[in-house]
């Protein structure tokens, strides 16, 4: 574009065509209008979870939490000494925040077709977008879900974020196998053409590589070179060693959500303070049949460890075939609405009736129960296009082509953990890895 560093010519009188003075409101229009609406009103967890009001202090938030009572209470017989002195014990939590993009590119022969067209170039910018809105939305919604942080080996905890699967068994191979079960993902996050770096849990890069085809049946993805891998490397998003999204993505609820006995969690030792932790039902990775005895014990957990009931049951699609068989005449787990099946679903095993959610990302053989109210979406920068320097597109180096992107900044975090509950090693039937 001649006076605009785009190397190719406006057409004749289309002055308003450039990027600066036509095609980035299109791009605002397009995004600004749609994507943004979708990302956040869309994703099935954003819809019960508030934006903090809390402030971003440089990339951090940090405030105090109270995780223990003081002893200083007690009954004493008549001229006794009056109970010893104690204190409140707190707590700073930090939460950082992530770093989330989605980028495209538009070739320069795609912008010389729709030379002098506006409404061409918004035809391939549409393609774009809107499979980027679709994409992005679907990453987002796994990524606030995140996966049951586990070794294959022993179940005992990682707390990483950006997993999609986790190697089964030590190979170098084009084929690597995932471990499934108990939770884990097996191969339900990895699909043919993805970008995947493959590394171990200290961040030692084993490789990146395509995808080149999945087999669920048998937990197995050939992928386009052959890579050492040792049993429990993780698969990450991933261009290289350096550039890749372990540790990168937003907190999942699994990781929230968990009996963390050992490390920290936003910055608070759980080793120090083991009411830093969330309660977990589990059976010892040994599946046992849903049961409402067991919803009770969970709705129960919740109320008397953390003195708030669930406000928020969620779990995957295949638990809610599950639960509808449970359903009985009894009026505790009656249907808000009955059309044709069952639309919404409440349990109603405390003070008020709780709301069931189903997603496709939420973890597989498991049920959370959450809490809303002590779990924020703290957001720095929403998401919108980058343009600090006034233009939404830019030329990519050494390329015939123009790109834009846009960010999210932000974190998925917790003021009291000890409220929520998950319900482990259900057994699921009809599960798609």
């Amino acid at each position: 574009m001649a006076g605009q560093g785009g190397g190719f010519p406006l057409p004749s009188g289309a002055a308003d065509t450039t990027f600066t003075n036509g095609f980035n409101a299109v791009l605002k229009d397009f995004f600004e209008g749609t994507v943004r609406d979708h990302l956040n009103t869309q994703v099935t967890l954003l819809q019960h979870i508030e934006k903090s009001k809390r402030s971003f202090v440089g990339r951090k938030v940090v405030f105090p939490v109270n995780l223990r009572r003081t002893s200083g209470v007690g009954a004493r017989g008549e001229n006794g000494a009056l109970p010893a002195a104690d204190r409140q014990r707190y707590d700073d939590v930090n939460i950082s925040a992530k770093y989330l993009y989605g980028r495209i590119e538009l070739t320069g022969p795609v912008i010389e077709a729709s030379r002098g067209d506006r409404g061409a170039f918004a035809s391939a910018l549409r393609s774009e977008v809107e499979g980027m809105r679709r994409d992005l939305r679907d990453d987002l919604n796994r990524q606030l879900f995140g996966q049951l942080p586990v070794k294959a080996s022993d179940n005992s905890a990682l707390d990483l974020t950006g997993v999609l699967g986790v190697i089964s068994a030590t190979a170098s191979s084009k084929t690597q196998t995932l471990d499934a079960g108990n939770g884990k993902a097996g191969t339900r996050y990895l699909k043919p053409g993805m970008k995947v770096s493959i590394l171990a849990a200290d961040g030692t890069h084993r490789g990146s590589t395509f995808i080149e085809s999945v087999d669920s049946a048998n937990f197995q993805v050939v992928l386009d070179a052959s890579t050492a891998c040792t049993q429990d490397d993780v698969v990450v998003r991933g261009d290289s060693a350096s550039s890749n999204s372990m540790n990168a993505e937003l907190t999942g609820l699994a990781n929230i959500v968990q009996a963390q006995t050992t490390g920290s969690f936003q910055a608070i030792s759980t080793t120090d303070f083991p009411e830093w932790a969330a309660s977990e039902l589990a059976n010892g990775g040994t599946d046992r049949p849903l049961s409402l005895e067991l919803m009770q014990l969970a709705v129960d957990t919740a109320d008397e460890v953390g003195g708030a009931e669930p406000r928020l049951i969620m779990g995957h699609h295949s638990a809610r075939r599950e639960y509808i068989n449970l359903l009985t005449s009894d009026v505790r787990y009656a249907p808000e609405q009955l059309r044709g099946g069952f639309q919404k679903l409440s349990y109603a095993g405390g003070t008020n009736p709780i709301p069931i959610e189903f997603d496709k990302h939420c973890t597989y053989g498991a049920l959370y129960f959450v809490n809303t109210a002590d779990i924020k979406y703290y957001v720095q920068k929403d998401w919108a296009w980058a343009n600090r320097d006034g233009s939404m597109m830019s030329r990519v180096s050494d390329k015939d082509a123009w790109e834009a992107f846009m960010c999210f900044y932000g974190e998925l975090g917790c003021e009291r953990r000890n409220t929520h509950v998950i319900l482990k090693d259900l057994a699921i039937s009809n599960t798609i890895f």
